[in-house]
C-alpha cells in the first residue's frame, strides 16, 4: 500500500472539498431552521431524495423512537419525530457517504460511531432529555476525524492502529507520532468546513479533553452533550462495541464527565446493561 502523508492543512482542504451536504439535505436543514415550516412542506422536501426519505421513515418506525403505530408517510414522520430529530437524522443520512471504502477497518469505525450515537441518546434521554438528538448526532460524528485519516492516508492510519492494538500506545499519542496531529483536530476543522452545526465541531475537538489537559466540564448544554458522548464512548470500550475486544477494566465513575450525569456509582451496572441492550436492538438496523 502506497504511503501517503498529508499536512493537516492539505488533509482538511482535500476532505473539506470532498464532502458537501447534498442539495436536498441542505434544503431540509434550511427548512428545519425556519419556524414557518410545516410538516407537509418538510415532507415534500424530504421526498426529493429517495435515500433520505427512506432513512427518515426507517428511523420513525425504529424501536429507538418507540412509535406504537406504523409511520407510512413523510409528513407523519416529521410530526412524530419533530424538527430536531429530522435535523439530526438528515446529517446522519449523509454521514455514511463520508467513507470511501467499507472493509474491516471501516466497519469497526462505523460500528463504534453508531453504538456511541445510540448510547449517547439513551444516556441523554435519561439525564438531559432536551439534548437527546444533539447527543445522538454528536455521538455519530465524534470520531469523523479518524474516518478522514483512514480515507486519505490508509497506510499511516493502519500504523496508528498497530501501535494502539499491538504496542498498547495511547491513541492520540500514536496519531501524533505518525501524523503530527490528531483526529480531534481533523474532525473539528473538517466539520467546520462542511458547515455542520458548531456543536458537532465542539464534540469532535473535545471528546478526548481529559487526555489533552483541557479544562474540567462546566455544566453548560454543550458540556452535557459531551458528557453523554464521553460516557457512551467509554461504555463502547467496556463492552467492545467497534473494538477488537472488550476492555472491562475501564471505570465510568472515574471519567471527568461522570459527575455531570447526576448518577451514583451503584447505578452504573444498570446503565451499562441498558446501553448494551440498546446496542443489540438497534445497531443491526444501522449496518
Amino acid at each position: 500500500m502506497e504511503i501517503v502523508k498529508l499536512s493537516l492543512e492539505d488533509l482538511v482542504a482535500k476532505a473539506g472539498g470532498m464532502r458537501a451536504i447534498p442539495a436536498t439535505a441542505r434544503k431540509v436543514l434550511d427548512l428545519v431552521d425556519d419556524e414557518r415550516t410545516t410538516s407537509t412542506v418538510l415532507g415534500e422536501a424530504l421526498s426529493k431524495d429517495q435515500a433520505l426519505a427512506a432513512h427518515i421513515l426507517k428511523v420513525a418506525n425504529s424501536a429507538l423512537y418507540g412509535c406504537s403505530r406504523e409511520i407510512t408517510t413523510l409528513p407523519m414522520a416529521v410530526s412524530i419525530l419533530g424538527l430536531r430529530t429530522i435535523r439530526s437524522q438528515t446529517i446522519v443520512s449523509t454521514t455514511r457517504g463520508v467513507y470511501k471504502r467499507f472493509g474491516i477497518t471501516e466497519k469497526m469505525l462505523w460500528s463504534h460511531a453508531v453504538s456511541t450515537a445510540i448510547g449517547a441518546r439513551l444516556i441523554a434521554k435519561r439525564c438531559f432529555p432536551a439534548i437527546a438528538e444533539d447527543a445522538f448526532v454528536c455521538g455519530l460524528m465524534h470520531d469523523v476525524g479518524k474516518v478522514i485519516l483512514n480515507n486519505e492516508c490508509p497506510a499511516l492510519f493502519a500504523q496508528v492502529m498497530m501501535r494502539t492494538y499491538n504496542d498498547g500506545e495511547r491513541y492520540l499519542q500514536a496519531e501524533q507520532q505518525v501524523f503530527g496531529f490528531t483526529h480531534t483536530q481533523v474532525g473539528a476543522l473538517v466539520t467546520r468546513r462542511w458547515n455542520y452545526p458548531e456543536i458537532i465541531t465542539h464534540i469532535a475537538l473535545s471528546h478526548h479533553r481529559d487526555e489533552e489537559s483541557r479544562p474540567a466540564l462546566d455544566g453548560s448544554g454543550a458540556e452535557k452533550i459531551l458528557a453523554c458522548v464521553d460516557q457512551s464512548n467509554t461504555i463502547c470500550k467496556i463492552v467492545g462495541a467497534g473494538y477488537r475486544q472488550p476492555q472491562a477494566d475501564i471505570s465510568l465513575e472515574t471519567r471527568p464527565s461522570f459527575p455531570l450525569l447526576g448518577m451514583s456509582a451503584e447505578q452504573v451496572p444498570a446503565l451499562i446493561s441498558e446501553v448494551q441492550e440498546a446496542f443489540a436492538k438497534e445497531s443491526a438496523g444501522w449496518a
